[in-house]
């Protein structure tokens, strides 16, 4: 099987320490067997997250360029929805990745 491509998914952030609240409706997400990119734009510009699969149970993140990591699992009655947990600097919030758009194998 080949990679899996998102186009257009959304991201919310619940606000943590001084950084606010936002949603990103451009994301766009990649998953390549047990690895996943997550790209999208906040107020400081572009994040890039690559994870990788903790079993069934959801992806464990690390940012690409800034000290972030991040975990997000399959909500049980809306698999397309995954809600977790992203850190920053020892400062914690709540994250939601909806993946809107119909896959395309590429």
């Amino acid at each position: 099987m080949g990679r899996i491509h998102y186009p257009e998914c959304d991201v919310e952030v619940a606000a943590f320490g001084d950084t606010e609240a936002f949603a990103c409706d451009d994301a766009e997400v990649w998953i390549d067997g047990d690895m996943i990119l997550v790209s999208y734009f906040d107020d400081d510009g572009i994040v890039v997250l690559e994870g990788t699969r903790e079993g069934e149970n959801g992806w464990q993140f690390r940012a690409r360029s800034r000290p972030r990591r991040a975990f997000l699992a399959p909500m049980a009655e809306t698999p397309d929805i995954l809600i977790g947990e992203i850190d920053e600097q020892g400062e914690t919030a709540i994250w939601r990745l909806s993946l809107r758009e119909p896959a395309t194998l590429v």
